[in-house]
């Protein structure tokens, strides 16, 4: 299950991307649901990462520094959707920064693991 976690990783941000694109052009619009559809374009996000935590919590695999940064990124996203979703503020640009820089933490990941093969 972890293995296929780790592959749907780059596709689920990719994912994450193109519904944010489409939440920004209805936005541009003014329809007022944009902020749901914002909201839940991060949902799979949220699952796939939550999903790949507990099942490495579970399995008491090894921490690397880049593993916790990207957990760090996770629960700030995580806190942010959550607050947005309670209406106590709005922070889109926030997220969207988060999302890339967890992205390039998971392209820095990948560049390491290809250069120690």
């Amino acid at each position: 299950m972890l293995q296929l976690l780790k592959k749907f990783e780059t596709p689920v941000i990719y994912f994450t991307a193109a519904t944010i694109i489409l939440s920004g052009f209805l936005r541009l619009t003014n329809f007022s649901y944009s902020d749901y559809v914002f909201n839940s374009a991060l949902m799979p996000y949220i699952v796939t990462r939550g999903l790949y935590y507990i099942i490495v919590w579970r399995n008491h695999s090894e921490q690397t520094v880049n593993k916790k940064n990207r957990l760090y990124v996770y629960v700030a996203v995580f806190i942010t959707v959550l607050l947005s979703i309670l209406e106590f503020f709005s922070a889109d640009f926030f997220v969207i920064f988060l999302i890339m820089v967890d992205f390039l933490l998971l392209q820095n990941e990948e560049k390491n693991k290809e250069t120690q093969n």
